[in-house]
């Protein structure tokens, strides 16, 4: 499964307001309910804080990927934001986050999001990709650059 089909344009934001990392994983939460219709009472937030609070999801290169698993969703979802000014994410490498992708599953979802974890860890170690992404003016150019380089970088069986 490709990120691209576990996103929808209003769960996408080319500009970032958070400037910290709680702020951020907040903000990706609400984006995510809000695109997708759903209203989990805090659900979402508290386990991807918790995963979050075991490691950083700061891969590094200025990419943060948090994610976790809740009642609140019947199918894998997802959202991303940019942030301009960068995010102190405790990433591997100490450097700020710019691109973030949120990763939310169903609790009894295991395999199909460590895959979707891999393709999306697979792509961003590109930088021409990152690039591509961080400079999206909008929610649409995001998701052409995203499906361009999915198509590009990414085999996904039929």
């Amino acid at each position: 499964m490709l990120l691209s089909e576990l996103l929808a344009p209003a769960a996408i934001t080319t500009h970032l307001r958070a400037s910290n990392k709680r702020d951020a994983i907040d903000e990706l939460v609400c984006l995510l309910e809000s695109a997708h219709g759903l209203e989990s009472h805090g659900e979402i937030l508290d386990h991807v804080l918790r995963r979050e609070s075991m490691m950083s999801t700061g891969i590094g290169n200025g990419v943060a990927i948090p994610h976790g698993k809740a009642r609140a969703v019947d199918r894998m979802l997802a959202s991303c934001a940019v942030s301009v000014e960068g995010v102190d994410f405790d990433s591997v490498d100490g450097e700020r986050a710019h691109l973030f992708i949120l990763l939310v599953s169903p609790e009894n979802v295991g395999t199909p999001h460590v895959k979707v974890l891999a393709n999306i860890s697979r792509l961003l170690k590109e930088e021409s990709v990152r690039t591509s992404l961080r400079d999206a003016g909008n929610a649409n150019e995001f998701m052409a650059a995203l499906r361009s380089a999915e198509a590009r970088f990414l085999t996904v069986p039929s």
